[in-house]
């Protein structure tokens, strides 16, 4: 008996960070609607973002991280009329954010479809645990489906079809 109970608590112990966790699935025009309602200023751009992996908080901790803020450099493209045609290269502030025991945890180097948000005159680039403003190796199926939502065309997340 003893050694269900130990069974069911180890079990149960492993359940419990899945449980405390629920994101939706990310979709990139789900987050591109959201954006576009705020009252804040927010731009899309696709590009190679570069920061200094270390200063990252572990993904999964055992909990209580304040955000980080890390200096990035974003190289690429942003979001206007012609599609990701702008040129964009400057530093962003890599906002990585912490729910619970879970951090956003981006990799440097990699390509991005960022979603910028202007705050206090600065650009931020925000990663969260479940993925709303950062979207690793961006499809051109999902590229395009945003350029249609920034022209006013059709505009539906995935799974809203």
């Amino acid at each position: 008996m003893q050694r269900l109970c130990t069974a069911i608590l180890v079990m149960l112990g492993f359940a419990h960070p899945a449980l405390a966790l629920s994101c939706l699935k990310p979709d990139a025009v789900r987050s591109y609607i959201e954006a576009n309602a705020s009252e804040d200023r927010w731009g899309a751009v696709v590009g190679r973002l570069d920061f200094d992996e270390s200063r990252l908080p572990p993904a999964v901790s055992d909990g209580g991280h304040d955000d980080v803020e890390l200096r990035a450099q974003l190289v690429g493209n942003s979001l206007g009329v012609d599609g990701f045609e702008d040129a964009f290269q400057g530093h962003v502030t890599l906002r990585i954010q912490c729910f619970g025991s879970w951090c956003g945890h981006p990799d440097s180097g990699r390509q991005y479809l960022v979603f910028i948000k202007r705050e206090n005159g600065r650009h931020i680039a925000i990663s969260d645990p479940c993925e709303s403003w950062l979207f690793p190796e961006p499809r051109r199926k999902t590229l395009d489906a945003l350029q249609r939502c920034f022209r006013g065309g059709y505009c539906q997340p995935e799974d809203d079809d």
